[in-house]
């Protein structure tokens, strides 16, 4: 299948490990599965074996001709011309699960939207390039943690399940690739007064990454305490980098900001 530059497609043909990722996803007979970008439909006949409903989201016009010539037939498929990062996916159903191996030039994008609607989806088993895996599943410290990082687990409990080289792809991409499952949480893992402020306050500590967070923060030094020369919020030492706070610091700081500016 010839790769359509435009949405920088790589198409799945390894059909052992595409089975690999159906069976970490554990869809049950009575499940909806929305699939995003199925390419040649590899992971769609797995996933119509076994779901009550497989919707299938597909950007390319040419690719949703013979996908619907393949698996028209099938009374629990249905098939969906559009772009992952407009569509409503409040259409798909109150309760659907997620099988994807995402369109790379999107993903990160694709994941948030998706996000959006956690409320509606009980997993996410999607294919990623590695590098962003990698900042997804990243703990504090690490060089790979990121805003992303802390979005991602603030939604989601995350669990990497496979990695995948570039040689099950056809054309083979240049980069190799894992599966990650995400399933968003009933309520995030940290207790924020304001989620405006604590994301705000995440992407300004993670701005410049070699900087120290009284640098970073500087929006908000008039909240700083300085006691016996350390520079502090709520007891968070701010010549620490964003990368070395966890999820709690993130709240114990963005807490205090925020009834801070309430009070003011």
């Amino acid at each position: 299948m010839k790769k359509r530059q435009k949405w920088g497609q790589n198409f799945l043909i390894d059909e052992s490990l595409s089975a690999e990722i159906v069976d970490s996803a554990e869809i049950e007979e009575d499940d909806l599965v929305l699939e995003i970008g199925p390419g040649a439909g590899v992971l769609t006949q797995l996933l119509l074996e076994r779901a009550g409903k497989v919707v299938a989201l597909e950007i390319d016009p040419d690719l949703c001709r013979p996908l619907e010539k393949k698996f028209g037939e099938f009374s629990n498929f249905q098939l969906i011309q559009g772009d992952a990062l407009k569509f409503d996916f409040g259409q798909i159903g109150s309760r659907f699960k997620t099988v994807s191996n995402l369109p790379y030039y999107a993903a990160t994008h694709i994941l948030k939207r998706l996000i959006r609607y956690g409320s509606r989806i009980e997993s996410m088993t999607v294919m990623l390039q590695k590098e962003v895996v990698d900042r997804l599943v990243a703990e504090p410290g690490k060089k790979e943690y990121s805003s992303l990082s802390v979005f991602i687990q603030y939604h989601c409990d995350v669990e990497r399940i496979l990695e995948v080289p570039k040689t099950s792809f056809s054309p083979v991409p240049k980069i190799d690739s894992s599966v990650i499952c995400l399933k968003p949480l009933e309520a995030p893992k940290v207790q924020v007064s304001d989620e405006k402020t604590f994301f705000k306050i995440v992407h300004a500590a993670f701005l410049h990454k070699r900087k120290m967070l009284k640098n970073n923060l500087k929006e908000w030094e008039h909240f700083f305490k300085n006691e016996k020369e350390v520079i502090h919020v709520e007891g968070i030492d701010l010549n620490r980098r964003g990368e070395t706070l966890s999820l709690s610091d993130f709240a114990l700081i963005s807490n205090y900001i925020h009834k801070a500016e309430e009070t003011q």
